[in-house]
């Protein structure tokens, strides 16, 4: 998994005012959030950019929950400041944001009927938060694409989950299209909809709204499975 090794070795240069920040916002953090490049070409941390971001914006901050217009219960989870507001660095068992993301009845986010996160995301979000709720960490690491066997249920479904579900579990949201299945994916990747949107070709509305584009390497995968047909596999 990942190692926290390279934060004890690391020099990080933190921006005096972040301090302040920190207390004029009435945090109480365990510790001060990481701030870094990484820059020994080792992918062995969290990258919030371009793993945290996208569970967040797609689960919690759309339209007419926790985004920047709405901001339900005062809550602003549109950047990461926002995002810190709820996030306790180095202790998950202490940060707001993981108890309701694992939470029952009311207290579950994403609330009912929207789909709670999978396990998996969960987990990546504990990870972040445990090696100090980093930003622009081991974001710029190159890592090869591996698109020897792109499937559905490992490969597409992931970054469904991760980017699109959030707004198109429940009728009434993203455009009345659903990507709950295996066949609701794949009629929207057969009738060139899926392709159009992630790319953000003109004529699709952009995909995933509001959120940044998905990387070269999703986009790779996407098309191989597109191409092949959409299988279900």
């Amino acid at each position: 998994m990942y190692s926290n090794t390279k934060y004890r070795n690391r020099l990080l240069a933190i921006p005096i005012f972040i301090m302040v920040a920190s207390f004029n916002s009435g945090c109480t953090w365990d510790q001060v959030p990481l701030f870094g490049n990484g820059g020994d070409g080792i992918k062995d941390s969290v990258c919030y950019q371009n793993e945290i971001e996208p569970i967040i914006s797609s689960n919690c901050a759309k339209s007419g929950c926790h985004d920047a217009n709405t901001q339900a219960n005062g809550i602003d989870l549109s950047n990461y400041w926002g995002v810190l507001e709820i996030v306790k660095p180095g202790s998950p068992d202490k940060s707001k944001l993981v108890s309701v993301i694992k939470g029952g009845g009311e207290e579950l986010m994403p609330p009912n009927p929207y789909n709670p996160l999978t396990t998996e995301q969960i987990s990546l979000i504990e990870t972040w938060i445990q090696q100090g709720a980093g930003y622009n960490i081991d974001c710029g690491t190159n890592i090869p694409c591996d698109t020897t066997n792109v499937t559905y249920s490992l490969t597409i479904r992931p970054i469904i989950d991760n980017h699109c579900i959030g707004c198109h579990a429940t009728t009434g949201t993203g455009g009345g299209i659903l990507l709950n299945t295996w066949g609701q994916v794949a009629d929207q990747a057969l009738n060139g909809n899926l392709l159009c949107s992630v790319y953000q070709e003109g004529g699709c509305v952009p995909m995933p709204q509001g959120a940044s584009k998905l990387s070269d390497c999703d986009l790779t995968k996407i098309t191989i499975w597109v191409n092949a047909g959409a299988p279900n596999n």
